[in-house]
């Protein structure tokens, strides 16, 4: 290992338990997701990356990596979006149980995945809402349905 870069393995993330660790270099995800307003401790720049990590795997095929959506599939914009922008329980619920073309994901991805996608999607692009989304608050909206 290099000096002065912290490398860090995700435990218990990946394709099932068996999974290799993916490293991750904490002062690379610093430099990426801290801004002048907000600090990100370790723990949660460890969230993002890991949000991103499942994102890509989940939801770019329709809302690309860059986050700006294909139309054409029914599948808008989350960069810059009012819905991932605005209160995190709109967000979860249309992500629980589908909207319009967006098909719902409750019975196909846990609430742990779900809550990092989730805090990945609030705080990449412009949308930097400088919040994480618990796992608390996705299995309380699959529960109630709000």
């Amino acid at each position: 290992m290099l000096p002065g870069i912290a490398v860090l393995f995700l435990s218990g993330c990946g394709e099932g338990p068996n999974a290799p660790m993916e490293p991750v270099d904490l002062e690379v995800a610093a430099q990426t997701w801290n801004t002048p307003d907000k600090q990100w401790r370790e723990v949660e720049l460890l969230r993002l990356v890991e949000g991103e990590r499942l994102y890509r795997k989940r939801c770019a095929g329709c809302h690309l990596s860059t986050g700006e959506g294909q139309l054409t599939l029914g599948a808008p914009a989350l960069r810059n979006s009012a819905v991932a922008k605005g209160p995190a329980g709109q967000l979860i619920t249309t992500v629980l149980f589908g909207r319009g073309s967006m098909p719902a994901f409750r019975n196909s991805m846990q609430d742990a995945d779900l809550a990092l996608i989730l805090s990945y999607v609030r705080n990449a692009w412009e949308n930097q809402q400088g919040d994480l989304i618990a796992t608390t608050d996705v299995a309380t909206v699959r529960t109630t349905g709000k």
